[in-house]
């Protein structure tokens, strides 16, 4: 069979996956623009501002004459913000690069790795090429994750996020703290989904009292521009800066991108009463979601997934693999409105 009809006949037995977009006259309900900086036209307005001398490309990776002291200071900023005395920084072109690079070079091929079957794909093909045995459990099952700590011969990693994208779901914070007096392993969480909308821009991580030995952020989504940043111990960063082949390969994104994702950060306070809103409205949004009778879960954040159960929701609709069963995802952001949430639920109920 020649290879075209092989991919055709496996395109057959595979769901649409269409691209979208977001038109001015309809409400976001599926960016990650969580801040809703893109939305009102903020980043636009930064990106004017970036000096004229770093509106150029990369021309190669960091490795290669692509670094520029933007990117050192957006690490060295992070570390302040997220990190502790003893962490660094490392930039990467985007957070699916940055654990493609951590996940396939820092476990070896005799470590285990134990992760939440819901954590994003990067880390799972990240998983695949460091060799390392990898063991799932279902999502948020602290018990199975339990039988799996028992199990390993030394001491393994244990990834979560903080908020899962398809979810929109957090891990028990008690459940993981327990196991972490009871078992030896390497912590690292994901906070892509919380980056910057936690009061005052905090790390999800330190909020809720724990310290991984790695935490991943990135700057695609609330923060409203593209990259990403690992924070860990220093001898962590500089394994992952001399080893991570993602990082190491790919070319450097624009320094003006660098110095945008900085001043974002160095604003910080200007966004809290966003902050807020979003809070606000994902308060609103479990109840009104109940009130309508719509199930759904998630909601611990800014996301939630709605089941199908054959009802149409003007919605993105997701199929497997990305989740389960076929679902819809629902994305919150401080410009929505709670007349514009009424109307999207009025919709369902009239269909």
């Amino acid at each position: 069979m020649s290879l075209e009809k092989r991919l055709r006949q496996r395109l057959s037995h595979l769901p649409p996956r269409s691209f979208q977009i977001l038109t001015p006259s309809q409400p976001d309900f599926s960016s990650n623009d969580y801040l809703g900086l893109i939305h009102d036209g903020t980043v636009r307005e930064i990106l004017r501002e970036a000096p004229p001398s770093l509106m150029r490309g990369s021309g190669g990776s960091r490795y290669l004459g692509g670094d520029d002291s933007a990117f050192h200071e957006v690490e060295e900023l992070g570390q302040s913000l997220w990190g502790y005395p003893d962490e660094k920084a490392l930039f990467f072109p985007s957070g699916l690069n940055a654990n493609l690079a951590f996940w396939s070079s820092v476990p070896q091929r005799d470590d285990i790795v134990i992760f939440d079957r819901e954590v994003h794909v990067s880390i799972r093909q990240g998983l695949r090429l460091s060799g390392a045995t990898a063991w799932g459990f279902p999502h948020n099952d602290w018990n199975a994750a339990e039988e799996r700590l028992k199990r390993a011969s030394k001491p393994p990693f244990l990834v979560v996020e903080s908020v899962y994208s398809m979810r929109g779901t957090t891990p028990d914070v008690s459940a993981l703290s327990e196991l972490a007096k009871r078992y030896e392993f390497y912590l690292v969480v994901d906070e892509a989904h919380t980056t910057f909308i936690l009061s005052g821009g905090q790390s999800w991580s330190k909020q809720v009292g724990l310290k991984p030995v790695a935490r991943l952020f990135t700057f695609g989504k609330a923060v409203g521009l593209v990259g990403a940043l690992w924070i860990g111990p220093d001898w962590l960063i500089e394994y992952l800066r001399r080893v991570g082949f993602a990082g190491i390969y790919t070319t450097a994104v624009p320094p003006f991108i660098a110095w945008a994702v900085r001043e974002i950060l160095c604003r910080s306070d200007e966004w809290e009463s966003r902050r807020a809103r979003l809070h606000a409205l994902i308060l609103a949004a479990r109840t009104l979601l109940k009130e309508s009778h719509i199930s759904y879960e998630g909601l611990e954040g800014p996301l939630a997934l709605l089941t199908a159960q054959g009802r149409f929701f003007p919605l993105k609709l997701l199929h497997p693999p990305t989740v389960p069963q076929p679902a819809y995802r629902l994305s919150l952001h401080a410009h929505n409105t709670e007349a514009e949430l009424k109307t999207l639920c009025c919709e369902v109920r009239q269909l």
